[in-house]
Order: structure tokens, then C-alpha cells, then sequence
């Protein structure tokens, strides 16, 4: 089924009210920016190949931002997962922001800006919404006819509650080089919470060890650069990575993050208060 974006003036809020297929999903005070957002998602919509269900919160040139990844059915892309599942789309591909004004290539919806404290939970409840409301062009990964919205944690605050580990493991999944032949590097197609695995999203897999990955499941953490203090970024725990192995990143979270290397003694993570 088609999906429309709306963007309407209120004058109570005041302000532009940006929906999809009539549900509410965020206010804008400008209305160029409001016209924008709503001119890019119905371009994303109008491209019938593209998987809706990769629709998410990601980061790009310093600023957290919701994106529709350029994931297409029928386009001769296949991506392979364990158990020989073969998905005909190319899940780990690299562009997570084009603004292209062409539907096949637009990615970009939301770049979020302004003072807010905690622009991570904007991006995510952001692309939730989205989400909750769209009519996917065909089923998911899973088999679903519906989208499914992203576990939403507790922990809200840019204040931190304490530092998990002030020198740890880091990797990173979901790569390009990952997912798209038949042997090798093959991922499972759900993280630990049951969510499918999104490489543009700001997700992570914490360890096993010391029940790491029990502890902070659906928990946002934030993670330093150690080599780079300056890059920092606030991701969502929903997956576990193998014993003593730190955390690891999606590939965006790590290019983003300035691409500090793998290893020991690369980030400090820190869990954010509730």
C-alpha cells in the first residue's frame, strides 16, 4: 500500500506537523525544513523496490540523523545469512545519507539539530514513529507484513551513571564486506533483543563476559574514542558480542566514531542515567 508525508501548519503548537499516512511523527517550527523532510520521504515512498523496514536513527558529519538506508528488493542485490537464508536485497550497504532528490537514491529524512540534549533519542523516537506508521512495499526479513518499532530504552539522560569500562575491547559488524557473498563473515539476521540487524543504525553488541550483554541489553551507552576524545557517540545495546570482546560497533557507529582501530584499549563506555 502507498505512503504519504504531510507536513500542515498548526497554529497551537505553532508549528508544521510532519505526518505519515496521518500519524504524527515530529513538529517543525521552519517551514522549509518541514516541507523538506516531508518532500523526502515521499520521495523514499515512491520508490516501490525499497525496503521500508531499514528506515532508522544513524549519525553522519557530526549529527545524529534518521535515514532510509538504500536497501531494494528486485534489483539484483542478494544478501546471504547463517542457515542459508538468502534475503534479495543488499542489507549492509554503505550509503546511510543521500540527498539525491532521486528516488531510487534518496536515503536522507531527518538531520537533527538545534540545542536539545539528548539529539540520539530524538533521531530514534523519531524514525519509531516512522516506523509505527508506514505501510512496508512487501514483508519483512522475518516474514511480517507490518514494521516493527525498535526497543526503546529507559536510561533517556546525557548525564551518565557510571562508567562501564574506562579502557575497553573495541570491533565492529556488519560491513559492507559482510552479508553480501554466500561463505564467509556470515551474520545472523536478528541481534539478541530479536531485532533485525540494521549496519546504518547507532546499535552495539556488548560481551559476554562479566554479563555484560545482560546488564545493558536495550540500554544506551555512551562510547569514546580514546585516540580522539572529541568522538563520542550515544548507541543502543541489543546484541551480544563473543567473551571478552568488549563492544562491538555497527560499521556506521565505527566510521563515525573516526575509525579508531580494533583491539584492546580503544573506548570508554559509559552507561547513561534514567
Amino acid at each position: 500500500m502507498a505512503n504519504t508525508a504531510t507536513a500542515t501548519y498548526n497554529s497551537l503548537i505553532p508549528g508544521y506537523e510532519i505526518k505519515v499516512n496521518n500519524s504524527f511523527v515530529l513538529i517543525r517550527t521552519a517551514q522549509s525544513e518541514a516541507f523538506t523532510i516531508r518532500d523526502r520521504l515521499n520521495l523514499i515512498f515512491s520508490d516501490a523496490n525499497r525496503d521500508l523496514e531499514f528506515i532508522t536513527a544513524s549519525y553522519t558529519s557530526g549529527l545524529y540523523v534518521v535515514c532510509g538506508p538504500l536497501v531494494r528488493h528486485n534489483t539484483g542485490d542478494t544478501t546471504y545469512f547463517n542457515g542459508n537464508q538468502s534475503v534479495p536485497e543488499k542489507v549492509y550497504e554503505t550509503t546511510n545519507w543521500s540527498d539525491s532528490g532521486t528516488a531510487s537514491t534518496q536515503s536522507a529524512i531527518v538531520t537533527i539539530t538545534g540545542t536539545g540534549s539528548t539529539p540520539w533519542l530524538e533521531a530514534f523516537q523519531i524514525a519509531n514513529r516512522i516506523r509505527a506508521a508506514i505501510n512496508l512495499n512487501f514483508n519483512t526479513i522475518d516474514g511480517n507484513s507490518t514494521c516493527s518499532t525498535f526497543v526503546e530504552p529507559a536510561n533517556k539522560q546525557s548525564a551518565v551513571a557510571s562508567v562501564i569500562s574506562s579502557s575497553a575491547i573495541l570491533q565492529y559488524y556488519a560491513a559492507p564486506t559482510q552479508g553480501t557473498t554466500p561463505t564467509g563473515n556470515n551474520l545472523n539476521k536478528n541481534v539478541l533483543n530479536g531485532e533485525v540487524l540494521h549496519s546504518q543504525d547507532l546499535t552495539a553488541a556488548m560481551t559476554s563476559t562479566g554479563q555484560w550483554h545482560t546488564l545493558y541489553q536495550n540500554k544506551f551507552v555512551k562510547v569514546t574514542n580514546l585516540q580522539n576524545v572529541s568522538k563520542s557517540l550515544v548507541v543502543r545495546v541489543t546484541d551480544q558480542a563473543p567473551t571478552n570482546q568488549g563492544i562491538e560497533l555497527t560499521y556506521r557507529g565505527y566510521l563515525e566514531l573516526g575509525s579508531p582501530g580494533t583491539g584492546a584499549n580503544k573506548v570508554k563506555i559509559e552507561l547513561l542515567a534514567t
